[in-house]
């Protein structure tokens, strides 16, 4: 027998709602351990009822939650936030559902082809990326793809190639620069990771908070208060990105002190971007925090300047506390990411698909095939794999 699917349908991120989708077989019988609804609501005769209650993990409140069926799904509303909405997700899961991708939006609420480029591939692709989308540059870079950028220089090469017969390298080079395009777009749809890693009390907590503008992580001046990472969404001058706070890294930890260093130390390689933190009073980090693999992209920042300045070289200094040097840093970060120049109004390729077809295309015209590079560009546009 099928498991029923669960999606999480709301984007990354803080908002005011978070809605899943629970859907098929045996949905109704995981809702009816995981949903307690209020008594004014528990003996509702409607089956299509809205009914108001709890969504429990044992007896554990994840959030209260509102809850209404709707054909042969069942679709579950709680408050917004990423922690809320990852622990109902995977409570569900453990329930039995297995989690999905979460559905575009239903396309016959788009028009898909714009009605100057005739693009309703790229509409599709538009939808299908809504649900990725985490911040305002995201939106309008992604949607840009569909209204003019990709869509108005592949319809502007077709026209071209059907009043003329033919291409010209440049315009081969304008198509590869679409594609590679790829790439940054990627990123803000699958937003970075960036670790903040340092020895014990440099203040990684304080600036994890300050950066991501609230309280996310325990501050306290005993240095260790960090035992296991926390990772947060934050967004960079329009660049969402995930930013974890981590356990200090020092030698010679032990017991439970040195798997919270192992833990730090295996986020930090396994990010994109490390911010390595260091106190006024500390002169170079602790061998846990020093030896990176070759190519390992790491920001050296001088944290706590207000009390001092830095003894070791650094790329830049900061007060978490006076707000020192916070811009930045998110200057930095974005930079470090390779995103902060990018122009995000250009023509981007959007998918893998498009990305491909472009390339094709800008060979198809290097070797003079205006016909092969017409066929690649329609399909761009209008014919979805």
């Amino acid at each position: 027998m099928s498991q029923p699917i669960a999606t999480l349908q709301t984007p990354h991120g803080r908002g005011g709602i978070t809605v899943l989708v629970l859907e098929g077989a045996g949905a109704e019988q995981i809702l009816a351990r995981a949903f307690r609804p209020l008594p004014s609501h528990a003996a509702a005769s409607d089956p299509t009822a809205i009914q108001l209650g709890r969504l429990m993990d044992g007896p554990r409140v994840i959030d209260e939650a509102i809850l209404c069926r709707r054909g042969d799904s069942w679709e579950i509303n709680i408050h917004g936030g990423p922690v809320a909405a990852q622990a109902a997700l995977e409570l569900l899961v453990r329930l039995g559902a297995q989690a999905g991708a979460a559905q575009a939006v239903a396309t016959g609420a788009f028009p898909l082809a714009h009605p100057e480029w005739n693009n309703p591939a790229v509409g599709c692709e538009l939808l299908e990326a809504l649900p990725a989308v985490a911040s305002e540059l995201t939106l309008s870079a992604i949607s840009r793809q569909w209204s003019a950028g990709l869509s108005e220089l592949v319809a502007r090469t077709l026209a071209g190639i059907a009043a003329a017969g033919k291409v010209t390298p440049a315009d081969a080079s304008a198509l590869r620069r679409c594609a590679a395009g790829i790439g940054p777009m990627r990123r803000l749809l699958d937003p970075p990771q960036v670790v903040l890693a340092g020895p014990p009390n440099a203040g990684k907590s304080t600036l994890a908070n300050a950066m991501i503008g609230r309280a996310v992580s325990i501050v306290d001046p005993a240095a260790g208060t960090t035992r296991d990472w926390v990772r947060e969404l934050a967004i960079f001058h329009g660049v969402p990105l995930y930013l974890t706070d981590t356990a200090g890294l020092w030698s010679g930890a032990d017991g439970i002190d040195a798997q919270a260093v192992a833990r730090a130390r295996a986020a930090a390689l396994s990010a994109d971007l490390v911010i390595l933190l260091l106190g006024p009073d500390q002169d170079q980090p602790p061998a846990p925090a020093r030896d990176w693999p070759p190519g390992k992209r790491v920001l050296r920042v001088a944290s706590k300047c207000d009390l001092g300045p830095p003894r070791s070289p650094c790329d830049l200094a900061v007060s978490a506390q006076r707000g020192d040097g916070l811009e930045d840093l998110k200057i930095a970060v974005v930079r470090a990411l390779g995103l902060a120049d990018v122009d995000w109004t250009a023509p981007l390729a959007l998918t893998e698909r498009q990305a491909r077809l472009l390339a094709q295309a800008a060979d198809a015209i290097d070797g003079e095939d205006a016909g092969a590079a017409q066929e690649l560009l329609v399909k761009v546009l209008r014919q979805s794999d």
